[in-house]
């Protein structure tokens, strides 16, 4: 969700460049996924260091989030190395669906599925940023959903590390 609302708050250009490259993801990371066993991921989802480490990760990419909300375009540096990151953890969140659609689709050819979920990405990717940007019409009420979002996540990763 983080990553939709960061895409709609870039441009045209990107906001198709960026859907394109998940896009390209989902279908580049089909055949990696056919290789690894369904048990690998259910035991990987329940390690408990793995999870710590997921957590960890998820605090980097909010707060990295975070502080593209309190930039300037002003400060060039910064801002636009911000503004052109477009939240790496959507992959592994596309990752988790694509071996979800593989394992969900018996039977069906993996081509078939890494172009469908290629697909699905790519409109669900432009149309979610697209119908964002159309509710929540001003730059600054999207900049204040984004910080609301990864607010939550680093809440929620903190006591996900506690237990």
């Amino acid at each position: 969700m983080s990553s939709l609302v960061k895409t709609g708050l870039l441009s045209t250009r990107m906001r198709i460049a960026i859907a394109m490259c998940y896009a390209a993801f989902m279908w580049w990371v089909t055949p990696r996924m056919t290789e690894l066993s369904h048990e690998v991921f259910t035991q990987l989802a329940a390690t408990r260091g793995v999870l710590l480490d997921v957590a960890v990760c998820m605090v980097i990419e909010a707060v990295v989030m975070m502080a593209y909300c309190f930039c300037s375009p002003k400060q060039k540096g910064w801002y636009v190395i911000l503004d052109y990151e477009p939240g790496l953890l959507a992959l592994p969140a596309l990752c988790y669906f694509q071996v979800q659609l593989l394992y969900g689709l018996p039977g069906v050819d993996y081509d078939w599925v890494a172009w469908l979920s290629a697909g699905l990405v790519l409109l669900l990717m432009l149309g979610g940023s697209l119908l964002l940007r159309w509710l929540l019409r001003e730059r600054h009420l999207l900049m204040e959903l984004l910080f609301i979002i990864n607010l939550m996540i680093v809440i929620l990763c903190v006591a996900i590390t506690g237990y």
